[in-house]
C-alpha cells in the first residue's frame, strides 16, 4: 500500500503513535465495541518538496545464505 500511494504521488506512513490515544482514536474512526486497530496508514498528497526517490541498486543490499553473498534472484 505504501508503495501504491507514492507511485500514485502520495505520501504514506505506517503509525502507531496514536495508540497513546487509542480510545479517542477508535471513537473517531467509529469502531465498534471489542474490535482494535494496531496500526494506521494515513495517506495524502504532501506539502513541499516531493520529489523522486534514490534508491540503491538491490544487489547491494539483498544477500543469499550469507552477507556479501549475491542473491541469484537479482
Amino acid at each position: 500500500m505504501l508503495l501504491a500511494a507514492r507511485a500514485l504521488g502520495l505520501g504514506a506512513t505506517l503509525t502507531t503513535l496514536y495508540l497513546q490515544f487509542e480510545k479517542e482514536a477508535e471513537a473517531a474512526l467509529g469502531l465498534p465495541s471489542g474490535v482494535h486497530s494496531y496500526a494506521l496508514i494515513p495517506i495524502g498528497y504532501p506539502m513541499g518538496r516531493f520529489g523522486p526517490v534514490r534508491r540503491v541498486p538491490l544487489a547491494d543490499v539483498v544477500y543469499e545464505n550469507q552477507w556479501g553473498e549475491p542473491s541469484w534472484d537479482l
